[in-house]
């Protein structure tokens, strides 16, 4: 199952939870003030096994990250 991350409307704490993709949307409740209704936050995957400091693949001459902006070059 995959572990996905909320942010509570009320307090504004962060917090994960394990649950099945189609459970992923329902209203979920916060663990600190018990309220329901917390937002599913929407972050970037992860890449199992890779390495921050050697990226494989163009990289943005401006921000140096994968923006598609076309401008890469290949490290």
């Amino acid at each position: 199952m995959p572990i996905y991350e909320y942010a509570c409307r009320a307090c504004g704490e962060l917090f994960e939870k394990r649950l099945k993709v189609d459970e992923r949307l329902g209203r979920q409740v916060c663990p600190s003030c018990g309220r329901r209704g917390a937002m599913l936050v929407m972050s970037a995957p992860a890449k199992v096994g890779a390495s921050a400091a050697s990226p494989s693949g163009p990289v943005c001459p401006s921000t140096g990250g994968a923006c598609g902006c076309g401008r890469g070059q290949l490290n």
